[in-house]
């Protein structure tokens, strides 16, 4: 059977790399960094012959040599990596290479892969966070999403005009939620709704979303549940 796409993606690979043994601290903290399971270390000597010890920046006697087990998916990041804390692809910078493993034990791949994913989900969350960090800092404008129960959409509009809006947009729809919410909001289990979206300059979210509230809002008959996101990039806005 055909591997998928996500599976050819945690192939396992053997990476090895050939470094100066004063090298050792920084291998270790940037292998450290990608959380890899397994990885042995020992120490040679080369016999290749001088010139070509030079041309790969292994010039001298003892090398650190330091092989280990990576997921297919992040060579290419453990490479940059490499590159940016040893300085590899420079004179005197040792190699590095990958070399597809065609046999392991299911228990070693299965950690290998956990170690992987785990990895990958704590930088995403990182880059995530970094992101929503730089819109808020950037965004000039804000979208106010508002749920009121169905004939109260035009009262949400109102209210965000007085406190500086220029408007906004009534959709038709319905709103289901738990038990658990209807008993500790106080609000049925199913009804009809409107949804407003409200696109307003960023200095003025504060007043709109309080003037929607107050009158519109949870414990007003419009039960009334307003949220804002902030706008990443847009066009034709004038407000």
């Amino acid at each position: 059977m055909p591997l998928s796409e996500e599976e050819k993606l945690f192939l396992p690979r053997l990476f090895l790399t050939i470094t100066r043994e004063e090298e050792e601290k920084k291998l270790e903290k940037a292998l450290d960094s990608f959380h890899i399971p397994i990885w042995y270390q020992c120490r040679g000597k080369g016999t290749a012959p001088s010139e070509m010890l030079d041309i790969f920046g292994l010039g001298g006697t003892t090398r650190l040599i330091t092989l280990g087990i990576i997921p297919k998916m992040r060579t290419g990041e453990l490479f940059e990596a490499l590159v940016e804390k040893l300085f590899i692809r420079r004179r005197g910078g040792g190699i590095a290479i990958t070399v597809p493993l065609v046999g392991l034990q299911g228990a070693v791949l299965q950690v290998i892969k956990d170690e992987a994913r785990e990895a990958i989900e704590k930088r995403m969350k990182e880059r995530i966070r970094e992101d929503m960090a730089e819109v808020q800092r950037k965004s000039e404008y804000t979208v106010v999403w508002v749920s009121v129960t169905s004939g109260f959409g035009d009262d949400v509009i109102d209210a965000a005009r007085e406190a500086g809006a220029r408007g906004g947009t009534i959709m038709k729809g319905r709103r289901k939620n738990s038990e658990y919410v209807s008993q500790h909001l106080g609000i049925s289990l199913q009804e009809e709704q409107e949804f407003v979206m409200i696109v307003t300059p960023r200095e003025k979210k504060k007043a709109v979303m309080s003037a929607i509230s107050e009158a519109c809002g949870l414990r007003s008959k419009a039960h009334g549940i307003v949220i804002a996101l902030p706008v990443d990039e847009a066009i034709g806005l004038e407000l």
